[in-house]
C-alpha cells in the first residue's frame, strides 16, 4: 500500500495522523457508550455489536455484527438516517465513507451509486441491493430502492467490496441490506412540505401484544421537481406481523406494495444547462410501476446455541418506461429516436440456514451454513418512439422471455483462536441455469452454468478494549448482463479479488475512529465496448484501491462532530478496445475524492441543529479521460426543535448556498448532456410520536 499513500500527497499525512488517534491507547478507556442520539456510523456500530446473541440473527443467515468487524462496512442506525431530506432513498448512502451518488433525476427510475470504485451499482450488476433478505437486483443488476420507506428502516448494513460469504452475484462492489423494523411499541408521523411543492406524508406503527408483533408502515409521496416535467407520485405500504408459538418457534410474514407514476425531464445537453437548468428535453419522458411481494420467516431454537431458519418470499412487479434523450436539429419529425420499455417480472425465492452461537473446543465460535433459491422469470418487450409523436409506440424491436435459476451454497465460520484473535473463514458457490426465449428474431437458448466459488477469509485482533485490527481476503464475481449471459459464450464472469486492513478504535468516550485500506483486482472486467455500447466485452484488467478514514468527536453533551474522507485510485491495468490501449487510464466516472464534515446539537428538548458539508472531486466520463465531470462542494442545515417528546418541528435547507452542479454527465448527439442537482430547496417537516 506503500504507493498508494504516496499518491496522497497531503492527504497521506491527515490519515497518518488519523491512524496515530485511532490506535493510541488513551489513560483510561471509555466505561459506557456515549449517548445513541449524539453517535454516528461506527460508533453506535461499535455499542450494538457488544450485545449481539443468537436472537439477532433475523434473515437469510443474515451477517452479524460481530462478523462485520472483519470487514470495511458501516452500520447506518435508525436515528441516523431518519431526519433527513433525500431526493432518493438511496441517498442514505452518502452517510457512508467512500459512497457517491449518480442522482439521475428521473423521478421513479432508479439511480446508481459508485462504492469501491464501481459506478453501476443499482443501475447495473456490480451491488447486491437486500431489503430484509429479499433480493431487489433484476437480472441486469438494476435495483429500485424507491419501494423503501427511511422512517420503517431499523439499520443499513454497507458490505464493500465481496467480503461477505452470505452475498454472491452482484455483490462483488458490495452489499448494501436495507433492514425493517421488526418490534417495538410506537405510532410516528412524519409530514413534510418543501420546495417544488413536494409532499411526504409516512405513518409507522408498532404493537407488542403478547405473543404478537405488529409492524405497519405507509407513505404517500408527491412533487412536481425542480425541472420541468418532473412530477413525481409514489404510494408505498407495508406490514410485517411476527408471532410467538413456543419459547422455540416464531415465525413472521411480510408484505409490501408499492404504486408509482411520475414524469422525468431527460438529460439536457451543454447549452440548456448552462442556460436555463431547469429545462426538460421533453415531455415525453417518464413511466410507472406497480410491485407486490411477500415474505414469510419460520425460525425454530435447536438449542440456545443454535437455530434452524426457513424463508420463502416472491414479488411481481410491471414496469413501463418512456426514453427519448434530447433532439438534435439532425433528427427530423418521424424517425425513430428513443423507445418505450415494457418490464415484468415474478420472482420466486427460498432457502434454509443453520446457525450456531457458543463455544467450540472452549473458544467462542459461529457458524453460518445455508442454502438459497432463486428463479426469475422476466418478460420485457420493447419499442420505438417517434420524433414528434409524443409517448405513442412506434415498431418493436424487442420481446423475450428470460428464466434464471440461482441456487447457492454459503457457509461462514468463526472462531477465537486465541482470546484476542478471531479466524472468520467463509466460502459460497453460485451455479446459474435457465432459458432465453428471443423472438425478435426467433431463437431459443439454454443456460448451463456457470458455477462460481468464491472463498473468504478474515482476522480480527483486538488490541485492547475498543481497539481492534482487521484484515481480510475476498473474491467475488460478476455475471454478463441480461441477454449477454444466454448469448454470448465468448463472455466469461469478472472475476474480483479485494483485499482490506484497518482498524477501529474508541481511545475515549468522546471520540472513535476507523481506517481501511483497500484493493480490489478484476480480471476480465464487463466493460461496455466503445463501438457499441449495447454490447459487452471482457475488457481486461483492472485495479481499484483507496483509503477510508473516518472519525466522530463527543466534544460536550449532545454536540458531535463527524468526519469521513475516501480517496479511490482506479486504472485499467490492461485494456484495449478498437485497437486502442487504454492501459494506465483512469476508470470512468471514479472520483478520486469524496468528503463528508458534519456537525451537530441535538439535545432531547428544545432548539438544535446540524450543518453539513460534501465534497466529491472531478471524475472523467470517459475511458479515453478526455471528457471530465465538474466536482462540487455542497452545504445543507437543519434546525429543529423539539417541544416534547411527542412532537419536534425541522426546518431543513438543502444546497444552503445555491450551488449550481450535477451528480450525472453523460453524452448524446456529440455532446454533454446533464441531470442538474437541486438549487436552494427548502423543507418544513413535524414529527408527532403518540
Amino acid at each position: 500500500m506503500y504507493n498508494l499513500i504516496n499518491k496522497l500527497g497531503l492527504a497521506g499525512l491527515f490519515l497518518a495522523a488519523a491512524l496515530a488517534i485511532a490506535v493510541s491507547p488513551a489513560p483510561a478507556w471509555a466505561a459506557q457508550d456515549a449517548p445513541a442520539g449524539e453517535k454516528t456510523e461506527e460508533g453506535q456500530a461499535a455499542s450494538k455489536k457488544k450485545t449481539f446473541s443468537l436472537d439477532d440473527v433475523v434473515v437469510r443467515g443474515e451477517t452479524t455484527r460481530q462478523t462485520l468487524d472483519s470487514m470495511g462496512a458501516t452500520v447506518l442506525d435508525h436515528d441516523q438516517i431518519v431526519d433527513r431530506v433525500y431526493t432518493t432513498p438511496l441517498d442514505m448512502l452518502t452517510l457512508s465513507p467512500g459512497i457517491s451518488i449518480q442522482q439521475y433525476h428521473q423521478g421513479g427510475t432508479a439511480s446508481a451509486f459508485q462504492m469501491r470504485g464501481f459506478t453501476s451499482c443499482s443501475h447495473g450488476p456490480d451491488a447486491a441491493i437486500f431489503l430484509d433478505g429479499v433480493p431487489l437486483n433484476e437480472t441486469d443488476g438494476y435495483a429500485d430502492t424507491n419501494i423503501i420507506i427511511p422512517e420503517e428502516i431499523d439499520r443499513v448494513e454497507v458490505i464493500k467490496g465481496p467480503a461477505s460469504a452470505l452475498y454472491g452475484n452482484y455483490a462483488s462492489a458490495g452489499v448494501v441490506h436495507f433492514i425493517t423494523i421488526k418490534q417495538g411499541d410506537f405510532s410516528r408521523l412524519k409530514a413534510r412540505y418543501g420546495s417544488f411543492n413536494t409532499q411526504d406524508v409516512v405513518f409507522t406503527m408498532a404493537r407488542r401484544d403478547g405473543q404478537l408483533d405488529q409492524v405497519y408502515a405507509g407513505q404517500v409521496y408527491h412533487t412536481d421537481g425542480y425541472q420541468d416535467n418532473s412530477n413525481w407520485d409514489k404510494q408505498n405500504a407495508a406490514g410485517r406481523w411476527t408471532y410467538r408459538f413456543t419459547e422455540r418457534f416464531d415465525a413472521t410474514f411480510g408484505f409490501r406494495f408499492f404504486n408509482s407514476t411520475w414524469d422525468a425531464p431527460g438529460y439536457i445537453p451543454q447549452a440548456v444547462y448552462d442556460s436555463r437548468p431547469s429545462s426538460a428535453v421533453s415531455d415525453v419522458n417518464g413511466g410507472k410501476k406497480k410491485r407486490f411481494d411477500g415474505r414469510v420467516d419460520l425460525r425454530y431454537k435447536l438449542t440456545e446455541q443454535s437455530k434452524l431458519m426457513f424463508y420463502t418470499w416472491g414479488y411481481s412487479q410491471d414496469f413501463t418506461r418512456w426514453y427519448q434523450n434530447w433532439i438534435s436539429p439532425s433528427q427530423r419529425q418521424g424517425s425513430d429516436y428513443g423507445n418505450e420499455r415494457l418490464f415484468q417480472r415474478s420472482v420466486f425465492g427460498a432457502g434454509i440456514s443453520y446457525n450456531f452461537k457458543g463455544e467450540l473446543l472452549s473458544r467462542a465460535t459461529s457458524l453460518i451454513l445455508g442454502v438459497d433459491y432463486m428463479r426469475e422469470d422476466d418478460q420485457r418487450e420493447r419499442w420505438n418512439l417517434v420524433v414528434g409523436q409524443g409517448r405513442n409506440r412506434g415498431s418493436k424491436y424487442e420481446d423475450y422471455d428470460l428464466k434464471l435459476n440461482t441456487t447457492s451454497l454459503y457457509g461462514e465460520f468463526d472462531f477465537a483462536v486465541l482470546k484476542p484473535l478471531r479466524l472468520i473463514l467463509g466460502a459460497r458457490l453460485d451455479s446459474f441455469s435457465g432459458d432465453l426465449d428471443d423472438r425478435m428474431p426467433a431463437s431459443n437458448y439454454d443456460l448451463d452454468g456457470p458455477n462460481v466459488f468464491s472463498p473468504k477469509a478474515g482476522l480480527v485482533y483486538t488490541v485492547m478494549p475498543d481497539w481492534e485490527l482487521f484484515a481480510n481476503y475476498g473474491r467475488g464475481f460478476a455475471l454478463p448482463r441480461d441477454k449477454d449471459l444466454f448469448k454470448d459464450s465468448d463472455l466469461n464472469p469478472s472475476i474480483r479479488s479485494q483485499y482490506e486492513v484497518g482498524t477501529r478504535a474508541k481511545p475515549a468516550q468522546w471520540l472513535d475512529a476507523s481506517l481501511v485500506f483497500w484493493r480490489l483486482d478484476t480480471t476480465d472486467d464487463l466493460q461496455a465496448r466503445l463501438d457499441d455500447p449495447t454490447k459487452q466485452e471482457n475488457a481486461g484488467e483492472t485495479r481499484r484501491q483507496g483509503v477510508e478514514v473516518a472519525a466522530n468527536v463527543y466534544p460536550a453533551e449532545h454536540w458531535y462532530v463527524h468526519g469521513d474522507y475516501a480517496y479511490i485510485d482506479s486504472e485499467y491495468l490492461k485494456y484495449t478496445s478498437g485497437g486502442v490501449s487504454y492501459d494506465g487510464n483512469t476508470l470512468s466516472s471514479v472520483p478520486d475524492h469524496v468528503v463528508n464534515l458534519e456537525a451537530g446539537y441535538h439535545p432531547p428538548l428544545g432548539l438544535g441543529g446540524r450543518v453539513r458539508y460534501r465534497y466529491v472531486s472531478d471524475r472523467y466520463l470517459n475511458s479515453a479521460n478526455t471528457m471530465v465531470l465538474d466536482g462540487h462542494s455542497v452545504v445543507s442545515a437543519q434546525l429543529n426543535y423539539t417541544f416534547s417528546p411527542k412532537y419536534r418541528l425541522e426546518l431543513d435547507v438543502v444546497n444552503l448556498f445555491d450551488e449550481k452542479y450535477t451528480n450525472y454527465g453523460g453524452y448524446t448527439n456529440g455532446e454533454m448532456t446533464y441531470a442538474p442537482e437541486d438549487p436552494l430547496s427548502v423543507y418544513l417537516t413535524l414529527r408527532v410520536h403518540f
